[in-house]
């Protein structure tokens, strides 16, 4: 694998025009978008999808097609402008999404450019809010999209990805309308009682806040200013389709879900988040329940999911338990009290301190657990095959021992990114033997 010096030096912009930015005020920021935009202003907390890509590609055509996927879909036109008195808000921005080229030994050498890109803050004001790395090698391309979290969540990313491969067989993509934040689309399938309810939300979190007193846990918090001088380490595995069609049977035989299946094998290899229990947290996909199934923005939630440190059930018990601590967030009632929440902890005008003490506030977790699972992509694209999909891989920053672990499932094989700045070594071929013994 090339290292990150040299994938760094041999980086070179393939589009470098900047056009002028028109000042149009798109609209302010929705709740969700704030928060990860607020989130980011005090740790990164950007993510990475990457395509591994089989057959012809060249710089000319890749830079055609994202000029497409750039005017499809609106969030890839916005920067993020601060106002005092009114919060942060999208501008329009008409500037090409910056890509960026290197040579590889191989196209699945690509993990040093992703531990490169999660260190790489974003400016927000230029935009886009988005940005393309290819890696060129014999045996193909690898395609590193970096997203900025307040405009698409990791689902989204794999829509924008698909529309990329649609451009580069030669699709003509449309044009999609402008789409409001979350919580707007949420009040029309909730009532407004459930609205006001977010109160109660708010209580129950603070109540469970109180119980686990995340000060006391002692481990490593990491801040801006040193997570910019840190660098994410990920390592990964890739399942056969064999294994992943066994594991598929026995979630399926055991009244559970893949998910809760990595979740419980997961808790078995990582650290208390306290002295009670084994904390997760999990991102919920909202937008399929607000009925939003092709459009891209942020669209998701944020569960926790406990496993006690003592008297631990069998594996096939705990992953029932995590699908049904998951469950009550995507109700609607729940979805818009956590909205309502949200907002009311970081109104418009919150600032980096409101921030830090909300980020702070939260119940600790030893690890996030992103799944975003079968992915909705084609094997092929005109002459083009995509290979194999890793991602989302994304770091949280709190605290620095904090693993991270991104799941996806495409052409039939589960593949699993771990980061972390403190990683737990082999944690991910702990997670696969534990699974395939259960299996058994």
């Amino acid at each position: 694998m090339m290292n990150n010096g040299t994938i760094a030096k041999a980086v070179a912009p393939i589009s470098t025009a900047a056009e002028k930015v028109t000042p149009v005020r798109v609209r302010p920021l929705g709740g969700c978008e704030r928060f990860f935009h607020l989130y980011s202003r005090t740790f990164p907390v950007h993510f990475c999808l990457v395509a591994q890509i089989e057959g012809a590609l060249d710089s000319n055509k890749l830079g055609a097609a994202l000029e497409q996927v750039r005017r499809r879909h609106s969030a890839l036109r916005v920067r993020i402008v601060e106002d005092a008195e009114t919060g942060p808000a999208f501008y329009r921005v008409d500037s090409p999404i910056v890509l960026r080229a290197a040579r590889a030994e191989a196209a699945a050498d690509w993990r040093g450019t992703v531990e490169r890109e999660l260190s790489l803050p974003f400016d927000t004001s230029p935009g886009p809010l988005m940005r393309a790395t290819a890696l060129w090698a014999s045996d193909g391309t690898s395609i590193i999209l970096t997203f900025h979290h307040a405009i698409v969540d990791a689902l989204s990313g794999t829509r924008i990805m698909h529309d990329l491969m649609r451009a580069l067989a030669g699709a003509r993509l449309e044009v999609l309308p402008l789409r409001p934040p979350l919580e707007e689309i949420i009040a029309r399938v909730v009532s407004i009682r459930d609205f006001v309810n977010g109160s109660v939300f708010r209580a129950e979190a603070v109540a469970k806040n109180d119980v686990h007193a995340p000060q006391a846990s002692g481990r490593p918090m990491v801040n801006k200013l040193s997570a910019n001088k840190l660098m994410a380490k990920i390592a990964i595995a890739e399942w056969d389709r064999n294994e992943t069609a066994r594991l598929i049977r026995s979630c399926k035989a055991n009244g559970t879900t893949v998910h809760g299946a990595i979740c419980a094998a997961a808790a078995r290899h990582l650290p208390a988040s306290d002295v009670n229990a084994i904390r997760m947290h999990c991102p919920v996909d909202l937008g399929r329940f607000a009925g939003i199934e092709a459009d891209c923005g942020v669209f998701i939630g944020a569960g926790s999911v406990e496993i006690p440190t003592a008297r631990r059930k069998p594996l096939w018990d705990d992953a029932r338990n995590v699908v049904d601590s998951l469950q009550g967030v995507r109700s609607p009632p729940q979805m818009a009290a956590m909205l309502q929440w949200i907002m009311a902890e970081l109104p418009p005008t919150a600032d980096n301190d409101q921030t830090e003490a909300f980020l702070a506030s939260l119940p600790p977790s030893s690890a996030v657990i992103s799944n975003l699972g079968v992915l909705p992509l084609a094997a092929d694209y005109g002459s083009l095959r995509l290979k194999a999909v890793w991602g989302p891989a994304m770091l949280t920053s709190l605290p620095a021992d904090r693993q991270t672990i991104g799941v996806s499932t495409f052409a039939g094989q589960l593949r699993m990114v771990h980061q972390s700045y403190e990683p737990i070594p082999g944690l991910l071929e702990m997670i696969r033997e534990t699974l395939l013994a259960s299996c058994a």
